[in-house]
């Protein structure tokens, strides 16, 4: 490889939530630390948002937990989970979510000094890369991870310029590769994985539509809509939710992943929206729109030698549960401390194996988690809502 162009103790390949509060937390300790990401900037959607205890206590940690909470959803508007035929039409239930249910408020409240909230990941993660380059990280943009080589003494990373082309290589003691589902550097490191992937497809559909006469009174984060043609792919059931209250929304809806992705443009956009909504009248506004597939996928081991994979890179699931991002946040905490402690010579480089032995299992348990919860979950509702529903839309025009 060439000479190295930079040297660091740690370099990390991806900016989301876990590679960044590596980041933050490696600074945090006075370690050297160097994040390449390929894109231009950081998450541009909301993707992720339901943040949990846990996750706010790293974030107090890192100094930067008022500062999420005064872009978040607080934890009484997060609500319930709501259940309906369109948000303007019937209303079968609600469920007591996040919890707002009376009794089990106390539980949330006497596990932690925190409260959990609701933070769109687009909001987020300029947070917690801004705790992190205040205390001295170093972020590149528009730079690729390509190839690495390891050797007794550290890695050798060689990345790509996006910008000129150029190539050149980063000269670390640790490589962390929080490069997403789609991670490069597990892939270099041919790290096996158990599961599947694509076993259903979905569409998000991110718009503005101001829905204040439909939910100011049951306010909630996540509403789910039954309808014929919710239950294929996606998730179980059609999903808007609620981005920023009351007037910016993400919506879930499945596709048949035996038919491939469909085009997902304006028009058919609005056409989904508005149907989950039930109001035509309303003014709409497209930002967004993607489609992903619904996901299995394990790895069994996330490490090797000097490289270490987490986030999505090695649990990969379908947002049930709210497990990604969090999971991403402890897997950043349970490795950076070891990290630093190793870098500065105050432990043994078989601190480090506990990673594995710590977090592989937790990979595990959260994608069998996020997947079963899909299949519970759309279970219940239509055992519980269904049969009302159907007979109902026996009469209707979908009869």
């Amino acid at each position: 490889m060439l000479n190295p162009k930079y040297e660091t103790d740690v370099l990390i390949v991806g900016s989301g939530p876990a590679g960044s509060t590596t980041s933050a937390l490696l600074s945090k300790y006075g370690v050297k630390n160097m994040v390449v990401t390929k894109y231009g900037w950081l998450a541009n959607s909301p993707r992720a948002h339901i943040t949990n205890q846990r996750a706010m206590e790293i974030f107090r940690d890192l100094g930067i937990e008022d500062e999420v909470k005064e872009k978040a959803v607080p934890q009484e508007l997060m609500g319930n989970n709501v259940f309906c035929t369109s948000l303007a039409g019937e209303e079968l239930g609600r469920l007591y979510s996040w919890g707002n249910q009376p009794n089990r408020m106390a539980d949330y409240t006497l596990a932690s000094p925190t409260k959990i909230c609701d933070i769109p990941q687009n909001l987020v993660e300029p947070i917690i890369v801004g705790a992190a380059a205040r205390n001295g990280s170093k972020y590149k943009f528009d730079t690729e991870y390509l190839s690495h080589e390891q050797d007794e003494e550290g890695v050798t990373v060689l990345c790509k310029d996006r910008l000129s082309n150029e190539e050149f290589t980063i000269r670390a003691k640790y490589l962390v590769g929080a490069d997403g589902g789609n991670s490069k550097v597990a892939e270099n490191l041919n790290l096996p994985y158990e599961g599947e992937m694509g076993v259903g497809g979905s569409m998000n559909i991110v718009f503005k539509m101001d829905l204040t006469k439909y939910v100011s009174h049951r306010p909630s984060a996540l509403y789910w809509v039954i309808q014929p043609g919710s239950n294929v792919g996606g998730i179980g059931m059609g999903l808007v939710r609620m981005v920023r209250p009351w007037n910016e929304w993400l919506i879930v809806w499945g596709y048949d992943i035996n038919d491939g992705p469909p085009e997902v443009n304006d028009d058919l956009a609005k056409d989904i929206a508005i149907k989950l909504v039930g109001d035509d009248s309303i003014p709409i506004e497209i930002l967004q729109t993607s489609t992903w597939t619904v996901n299995h996928c394990y790895a069994t081991k996330i490490s090797d030698g000097k490289v270490f994979c987490m986030g999505d890179a090695i649990h990969r699931h379908p947002p049930s549960n709210g497990l990604g991002s969090n999971t991403s946040i402890q897997d950043a905490f349970n490795l950076a401390w070891k990290l630093a402690m190793v870098v500065k010579g105050e432990a043994k480089q078989s601190l480090l194996d506990s990673y594995q032995i710590e977090r592989a299992p937790i990979a595990k348990q959260i994608v069998d988690r996020a997947n079963k919860s899909i299949e519970e979950f759309g279970h219940f509702s239509i055992i519980r809502f269904g049969r009302q529903y159907r007979t109902r839309a026996n009469e209707s025009q979908y009869g």
